[in-house]
């Protein structure tokens, strides 16, 4: 099996945190596509994380601040194949593909934006790059 790169758009998700209702949406729309992933057997990883060291803070609330929660997707052996995060505006999957050249060199991943009401449109998207890594 060809290696995939093993980051993503973590770094620059961490640094947006959001409150946790907003979360909660995140992770019910993640879980959806979960839930197809599942059903293809393709093995997935919700991630979810607590904003603990964040800059901003809601003084009056006094409401704690979470990460946006993403959807890890990996190969059989261990590679990260996608990650799916939610557009903070549009509501949008943004589907990171992971890709490798001809000779295993690392390539940046290859970005796809999903409306929000085609879940199953993200599940074969991954699919099919699961099937590219292989």
């Amino acid at each position: 099996m060809a290696p995939t790169h093993t980051t993503g758009s973590g770094g620059i998700l961490l640094r947006q945190p959001i409150t946790g209702e907003e979360a909660a949406t995140h992770h019910a729309a993640l879980d959806q596509v979960l839930g197809h992933l599942k059903a293809a057997g393709i093995n997935a990883q919700l991630i979810q994380r607590r904003a603990d060291r964040c800059a901003i803070t809601i003084a009056v609330t006094r409401e704690p601040l979470w990460h946006p929660p993403e959807l890890i997707i990996y190969a059989n052996a261990g590679w990260r194949i996608a990650t799916v995060t939610i557009g903070a505006c549009s509501g949008s999957y943004m589907v990171e593909l992971a890709r490798v050249g001809t000779d295993d060199e690392l390539r940046r991943d290859r970005i796809e934006v999903v409306p929000p009401t085609m879940p199953s449109r993200v599940a074969r998207l991954v699919a099919q790059n699961a099937g590219a890594a292989a």
